[in-house]
């Protein structure tokens, strides 16, 4: 067991997304640490209510759920306060916690840019700062690049190599670009006979809000409900090529690719921000597409990978190792 987590206690907070809290804290666990979560917000209809229609009361509502973190962990003494992303984290939260742990190292790690998730008033207050982002490690020289990992329930899937069902695969939250990127992708793998898995995610409170605007989405592509996580491990491994539309807000490399890369399985993108990562320098794995002209090299679909890429991602052990200073590499 690594000795930067047999017997640590851990704070940890961060966002539920797609069951990857569970997994980080289970994957803590088994290298023998004790890990408390806490989600970084209330996900209830209270928290829905006011973000949207009483946004002068959030800061407010925000500092009484660090408060509350502050007080049901008070009685620990930890060895480590580990953040990712830290929704509208209070400035003085990083203080409070020192002061009832103070010899704790505190890390922040960032899959969101600065740009998506405002997080540079409150990083210089933690000892370590991460970030997946490349822009954000180049403007604030004190964050530290560490792109983001695969988990462990992948690796079963990978093994099966499975028969390939479909082309391409696109999957990921909706938001306009996307929305319109995916339409326009269709249009493309219709014209040319390929298939196409495609789902978008999108709360159904978003949703309500694009009506009011007069856009009525595709609901054979948009789904109010997240696509279950083995359902999307077993597409994603019967796909030949993962089709990544990148957020517009930010620059480095989403999970999905991370994801599809372990799984050899390729990946078309038009993050060209990507081509500052050494690992796109392999063009059997990447290639780049514009979404507003949408055309791909047929031998790019066709060939398979020969070679395992996995070893080119971080699992989410080597990422934890690194992030809490196993590896110094």
């Amino acid at each position: 067991m690594p000795n930067n987590f047999q017997n640590k206690k851990i704070l940890f907070i961060g966002p539920i997304f797609h069951n990857y809290h569970t997994l980080i804290k289970e994957k803590l666990e088994l290298l023998g640490a004790t890990v408390d979560f806490y989600a970084e917000r209330n996900y209830g209809w209270k928290f829905k209510i006011i973000n949207n229609f009483f946004k002068n009361h959030l800061n407010k509502f925000q500092n009484k759920h660090y408060d509350s973190i502050l007080v049901n962990s008070k009685d620990v003494d930890y060895d480590f306060l580990f953040v990712i992303r830290g929704y509208m984290l209070p400035y003085d939260f990083v203080h409070k916690f020192e002061k009832l742990n103070p010899k704790a190292k505190t890390i922040m790690y960032q899959w969101d840019s600065n740009e998506a998730n405002s997080f540079s008033n409150v990083a210089t207050l933690f000892h370590e700062v991460y970030s997946f982002d490349f822009k954000d490690c180049n403007d604030m020289p004190f964050i530290k690049y560490l792109p983001l990992f695969y988990t462990d329930d992948l690796i079963p899937y990978r093994e099966a190599k499975q028969e390939k069902e479909y082309d391409f695969f696109f999957m990921g939250w909706c938001f306009p670009e996307r929305y319109d990127a995916v339409i326009s992708f269709r249009e493309f793998t219709i014209a040319n006979n390929y298939k196409l898995k495609a789902f978008l995610y999108m709360p159904f409170s978003s949703y309500l809000k694009e009506i009011l605007k007069g856009n009525f989405l595709d609901r054979s592509i948009v789904s109010f409900v997240p696509m279950n996580r083995a359902n999307y491990l077993n597409i994603l491994s019967k796909s030949k090529v993962m089709v990544d539309v990148s957020n517009p807000r930010q620059t480095g490399l989403a999970m999905r690719v991370i994801e599809a890369i372990a799984m050899n399985v390729k990946v078309l993108t038009n993050n060209e921000n990507l081509k500052h990562d050494q690992l796109v320098k392999n063009t059997a794995i990447f290639s780049f597409f514009n979404e507003k002209n949408v055309f791909v090299q047929h031998d790019f679909i066709k060939e398979y990978l020969s070679v395992n890429s996995d070893n080119s991602m971080l699992s989410i052990e080597l990422w934890l190792e690194n992030i809490f200073g196993n590896n110094e590499n």
